[in-house]
């Protein structure tokens, strides 16, 4: 996988499952023990989603991998699709369990310096009374710790639930592009 797929990836999985990563080859875990989903007695609501996503912002923004594994379930699966700035390449990385998920998160909050948001948005939608969705747009500037700059955009999907009677990301698609940046002037 390049870096610039890498770092789309790892924007997709440290926001919301949202830009910042480094090659890498992600493995299957065997799968999690039993849970309990979606047999809560309080119906999912919109706030719920937005709580979760407010702490996976804070997470990425503090770093913090173990901040952003408590809000995934640990059989989550994301797919990222990462194309380059000229169109030439298309990589797909599948992040399966919790394992998978790490590392992707270790190597990208290690190899971003900086990042600045341009634009972002999200739209949530409550499918029934145990599950939702939570569409991400983003577009962002980030520079890696060796002074490469980028300018990335993304869309991620994010499907939640509750397990174990907590709301967590369930599973997220990224479809994102990424090239460098051009030098400023």
């Amino acid at each position: 996988m390049s870096i610039k797929s890498k770092l789309l990836a790892g924007f997709a999985l440290a926001f919301c499952l949202t830009a910042a990563a480094v090659p890498f080859a992600a493995k299957a875990i065997a799968a999690a023990p039993p849970m309990a989903i979606a047999q809560s007695a309080a119906p999912l609501t919109e706030a719920d989603i937005q709580a979760v996503i407010d702490r996976l912002q804070a997470a990425r923004n503090n770093r913090d991998v173990e901040g952003t594994l408590a809000l995934i379930a640990p059989f989550a699966v994301t797919v990222v699709t990462a194309e380059s700035g000229n169109g030439v390449s298309t990589i797909t990385t599948h992040l399966d369990g919790v394992e998978a998920h790490r590392q992707m998160l270790e190597q990208s909050f290690s190899q971003v310096q900086r990042r600045e948001s341009l634009k972002n948005y999200v739209t949530i939608d409550i499918i029934d009374d145990n599950f939702g969705l939570a569409k991400i747009y983003q577009l962002e500037n980030f520079e890696t710790s060796t002074g490469e700059t980028w300018i990335a955009a993304s869309q991620t999907v994010l499907r939640l639930g509750r397990v174990d009677g907590q709301v967590l990301v369930t599973s997220a698609t990224v479809d994102g592009w990424i090239s460098a940046r051009p030098a400023q002037n």
